[in-house]
């Protein structure tokens, strides 16, 4: 039987997960600073709505709505359009407070009728708990009340996977999907990059694969590997 599946839109990104994310996945999204967290998920909102007809919900932890707005503009990315529209939602939370967040997320998935949610940066949980065992607790409660709510979900975090950036054990037992973004120097050039980890109900590519970030939005070169000579 045919795998219900999340298209990304986001150009090379569905070709490495054969299809897309299956649907109501829950997908961590780990890389470090300028590796294209961020773009790469308000494309994902952004295409959505442009291309597939679904509404999104941005949850952003640390910038104001305004500063997100900017940031699809200089991509192209009318997302004022698609807020007037119904079609995106993007609500700052700025109370360290995981349950009006829940509530928040929730309410905020219920108007729309959203298919798609992101939470930016996922790091700003750790702050709020103060035990690491309430925080595993309270983070499975999230991704159940997430999967209840039928959305495709995709939460930041910092790279990597070890016990100091890890979210709580989110990514290692919780998370459906886990994708890898790279910024790293190869011989006298930085260079982008991405992995996909692993992802549940799906078969994916297990190479690396140069990531290009253009003017109208993030290119995943599926077709290339990260190691060979990309024109």
């Amino acid at each position: 039987m045919p795998v219900a599946r999340t298209l990304t839109g986001v150009p090379g990104l569905d070709e490495i997960l054969f299809g897309g994310i299956p649907f109501s996945n829950l997908v961590v999204i780990s890389g470090d600073p300028g590796s294209g967290k961020t773009c790469l998920c308000l494309e994902y909102l952004y295409m959505g709505a442009l291309k597939y007809n679904e509404a999104g919900v941005y949850i952003s932890l640390e910038e104001p709505e305004e500063e997100i707005i900017k940031e699809g503009e200089n991509f192209g990315w009318d997302l004022k359009k698609f807020i007037a529209l119904k079609k995106l939602a993007i609500i700052a939370v700025e109370l360290y407070d995981f349950d009006k967040l829940k509530n928040t997320i929730e309410d905020a998935v219920a108007r729309l009728g959203a298919k798609r949610l992101v939470i930016d940066p996922g790091v700003i949980f750790r702050l709020y708990f103060e035990r690491e065992l309430d925080a595993r607790k309270r983070i499975l409660s999230l991704a159940k009340m997430l999967k209840r709510l039928g959305c495709t979900a995709i939460i930041t975090n910092e790279i990597s996977l070890d016990k100091t950036s890890s979210l709580f054990g989110l990514e290692e037992y919780v998370a459906d999907g886990v994708v890898l973004l790279y910024h790293t120097k190869l011989e006298d050039r930085f260079v982008r990059s991405i992995g996909i980890l692993k992802m549940r109900g799906t078969k994916i590519s297990e190479k690396l694969h140069p990531i290009e970030i253009e003017k109208d939005g993030i290119k995943i070169l599926a077709k290339h590997e990260l190691f060979e000579e990309v024109s």
